[in-house]
């Protein structure tokens, strides 16, 4: 996702924008969590630190005129695609003023066909489209799936067969990743070894590993300091999406649907009304402020032996304030 800084008028045309969806358009009552989430995407998504109030609950009818820069525009969208998934019911009407605004934007993107597909109930193709593009841009090197690539899922998903298992050990990258451990303490190759480590994960080159790819994932929690309990891999979703322009709707409406609106996507935790507006909005906020896409053709490898303080100073990482700290240790969430 890319920053943007609305002036008083663009942001007040937002944020009635976003009443329009949640209320559609004035239609249903705003649950508390649905406040919540306008109010924290107001402070954290557009820099308003007194949240605003919404002139009517109809999309403004000036909407393009208002919002001019292309930029905008879509990370407009982005952010309305998001408020059909928090009230867990992915109301029709909700999804249709996403769509209207979106049109009358002229903005083309994920967000709105992914909520097409969830508000249809069509899981499964939301499902392998989710699949697919992660496969090629966390997977792959190559920004596309390659055929290695899916037998990777194939052999992820075997029985245990020690025999076969010894000949699927890639021992030379394993023997890279255990080397982490030799890292400087601080480092982000010692972090990442600790991290696959301390939660007994199989590293890259194991058997039952993901791929190499994979480990960018694993980067965004020493990164961004989020643990791996439900809370904590919600705010790093969230995290990496912020980071990214690639993934960032899959990466949101997936965490939403499945922890928010407990709707089972993918294998894994599945929950409801997990969402908490201000932390997981904070994460997307710290994430599009980063400097660095990690899943842009980053190579970790040019930067395992940097200090973990200055390589969130190099990539402008908003540092945890003590608050922050508070409420993630409190939540289980905040990387040990």
């Amino acid at each position: 996702m890319r920053i943007i800084h609305p002036d008083d008028r663009q942001a007040a045309a937002i944020v009635q924008a976003m009443h329009a969806v949640a209320s559609a358009e004035g239609t249903v009552e705003l649950l508390p969590v649905e406040r919540d989430s306008i109010a924290a995407i107001q402070r954290h998504l557009l820099h308003r630190e007194a949240p605003l109030e919404p002139a009517s609950s109809a999309l403004p009818a000036d909407l393009h005129e208002l919002l001019d820069d292309p930029a905008m525009r879509r990370e407009t969208v982005r952010i309305l695609a998001l408020l059909p998934v928090i009230d867990r019911r992915i109301m029709p009407a909700k999804v249709r003023v996403v769509e209207a605004a979106a049109a009358r934007l002229r903005v083309e993107d994920r967000g709105p066909a992914i909520l097409r597909q969830a508000v249809k109930g069509q899981i499964r193709r939301l499902a392998f489209g989710l699949m697919m593009r992660s496969v090629a841009h966390y997977w792959s090197p190559t920004g596309k799936a390659r055929l290695r690539d899916w037998l990777d899922m194939l052999r992820i998903g075997m029985p245990e067969i020690p025999g076969l298992y010894a000949i699927l050990t890639d021992r030379s990258l394993l023997a890279k990743y255990r080397g982490l451990g030799e890292r400087p303490a601080g480092t982000l190759g010692h972090g990442l070894y600790r991290f696959y480590r301390d939660r007994g994960f199989p590293m890259p080159g194991e058997p039952k590993s993901f791929p190499e790819g994979w480990s960018k994932h694993e980067a965004y929690h020493v990164i961004g300091e989020y643990e791996t309990s439900d809370q904590g891999e919600m705010l790093n979703a969230a995290f990496s999406a912020g980071n990214t322009e690639v993934l960032c709707m899959d990466l949101l409406l997936l965490t939403l649907l499945q922890f928010q609106a407990g709707i089972q996507v993918m294998p894994g935790p599945c929950l409801t009304d997990a969402l908490r507006p201000d932390p997981f909005f904070r994460a997307v906020a710290r994430g599009m402020a980063m400097q660095v896409d990690l899943l842009a053709g980053w190579d970790m490898w040019e930067v395992v032996d940097l200090p973990l303080d200055e390589l969130r100073r190099r990539y402008a990482v908003p540092p945890l304030s003590p608050q922050e700290r508070a409420w993630l240790t409190e939540a289980g969430a905040l990387l040990a």
